[in-house]
């Protein structure tokens, strides 16, 4: 269980680095193609060394939203971050506010 979380933590380090280095090269590359002092087989060169730079095996899908009390990967609360069973636990004891049960 502790190597899932390892695993999940290392994977969103990457995704934000990935994150801060697309946004670098958008910006990097906007300024290379509005500079005209430029030729036009060096915007080229420039380009295709930018979009290779980008690290693709890591995107936001990978990440996997996990309780945090628990470590559970399944159904997790995107509000509060838990999963079905601590929330239950936890509205029980009364310790979330304004929670009830639902009646029907």
């Amino acid at each position: 269980m502790l190597s899932k979380k390892v695993k999940d933590i290392n994977i969103r380090k990457k995704v934000y680095n990935t994150e801060l280095n697309k946004n670098l090269n958008k910006f990097l590359f906007i300024s290379v193609l509005c500079n005209k002092n430029f030729n036009l087989k060096l915007k080229k060169k420039i380009t295709f060394f930018l979009i290779n730079s980008l690290n693709k095996r890591y995107s936001k899908t990978k990440i996997v939203r996990r309780c945090w009390l628990t470590n559970r990967a399944r159904v997790t609360n995107r509000k509060l971050g838990i999963s079905r069973i601590k929330l239950r636990e936890l509205l029980k004891a009364g310790v979330i506010p304004g929670y009830t049960k639902a009646t029907w």
